[in-house]
């Protein structure tokens, strides 16, 4: 693949925003944070019905999992209660 190189002007406050991002997030330089957030973007808007239903898969999922977590938490308790009351 043939690099180009491209410029573009920002704000300075927009660049202080980039470079914390790009250093909270590991990226080795500004231009790699640039290209992750243009490629994330442009997948998007290339396809947003596939990125909508990617994002309520996620949704339903967590969702899923944390039910599960409150369950599974609650069936511990109980068990924990009936252990107790065995003991006394």
């Amino acid at each position: 693949m043939k690099d180009i190189l491209v410029t573009i002007k920002i704000p300075e406050s927009l660049l202080e925003e980039l470079r914390k991002t790009a250093e909270t997030d590991h990226y080795m330089d500004l231009s790699e944070a640039i290209r992750s957030i243009v490629r994330r973007n442009w997948a998007i808007s290339s396809e947003p019905y596939l990125h909508e239903v990617r994002k309520l898969r996620e949704d339903i999922t967590a969702s899923v999992q944390e039910k599960s977590r409150k369950i599974a938490e609650q069936m511990l308790i109980e068990e924990l209660k009936k252990i107790r009351k065995e003991l006394k």
